[in-house]
């Protein structure tokens, strides 16, 4: 027998061993992510996360039990997300980052009944740490700017930063408050005590990964000057420098900084088109 359930604090502990400890914090801590459950024979099997805001409810994970794969269970927990969507007039998406259209996510949502997929405008991409044009991003930076990392900063500067950027929607990940980045490599520069531009890099083995980059209207020289700092402090071999371009704009940045960089994944949305 199965059946499908909205996760509370009460049943969040039978579907734990399918969640991150972050996940698991979120669920218990915020009142705008939900989790909906999937049990089969007395088991939990599968959750879906999703964040309930506007103008739609965001799909944020789906997984499911090895043993339990290919029996329906997820398209099962994505419909019953859907039923009661449909009963509040709300919009089902899912953005992802796929290497291309015969990958496994991509492939589930495209054959899901009533949602169609489509490229956005964003992309993942790498370059090695040998090729970068440092020459290049030190004559665009040549803007003089007061830069320090940003960890040297008072807590409660960091804090309301972050803040700051939430109440402007400028985050693309509502969770990111940069403390699994490289601290060295994180860098500001502010004004009047007011952070212009943040860069920040984390780090995962011999790699690098430019997490997010930030400037106040107008304050764009300044932030190719915070690129070219940080790229100096990069090692010159190794690893890759790992980028995710999301917007329009950092799309045509990358391309036209690292023409030789390596595409991995584009961004794809998938939409409910609000049928039963």
């Amino acid at each position: 027998m199965r059946e499908f359930i909205r996760i509370t604090d009460e049943t969040l502990r039978w579907f734990a061993p399918l969640l991150s400890q972050e996940l698991l914090g979120r669920l218990t801590g915020r009142r705008d992510m939900y989790a909906i459950g999937a049990v089969e024979d007395r088991t939990a099997c599968g959750v879906l996360v999703f964040r309930a805001g506007k103008p739609a409810a965001e799909i944020r994970m789906l997984a499911v039990s090895p043993e339990y794969r290919r029996r329906g269970i997820a398209t099962g927990m994505v419909e019953y997300l859907c039923r009661h969507a449909w009963d509040a007039v709300t919009p089902v998406v899912c953005s992802f980052a796929a290497p291309d259209q015969q990958d496994p996510v991509y492939l589930f949502f495209a054959q899901l009944e009533h949602f169609s997929v489509t490229q956005e405008e964003g992309m993942i991409c790498q370059v090695p740490l040998s090729q970068l044009p440092r020459e290049r991003l030190a004559a665009l930076g040549s803007q003089r700017a007061a830069i320090q990392p940003f960890f040297s900063l008072p807590a409660v500067t960091r804090r309301q930063f972050f803040l700051q950027l939430q109440r402007q929607h400028a985050l693309l990940w509502d969770d990111f408050n940069g403390r699994d980045c490289c601290q060295p490599l994180c860098l500001c520069a502010a004004e009047g005590g007011n952070i212009q531009v943040a860069v920040f890099l984390s780090q995962e083995g011999a790699d690098l990964e430019l997490s997010f980059a930030w400037c106040a209207p107008g304050r764009h020289q300044q932030l190719m000057a915070l690129l070219a700092r940080a790229c100096s402090l990069l090692p010159r071999e190794g690893g890759c420098l790992r980028i995710a371009a999301v917007t329009p704009v950092s799309v045509s940045l990358v391309d036209k900084l690292l023409p030789g960089r390596q595409v991995l994944a584009r961004y794809y949305q998938a939409a409910w088109d609000m049928e039963l």
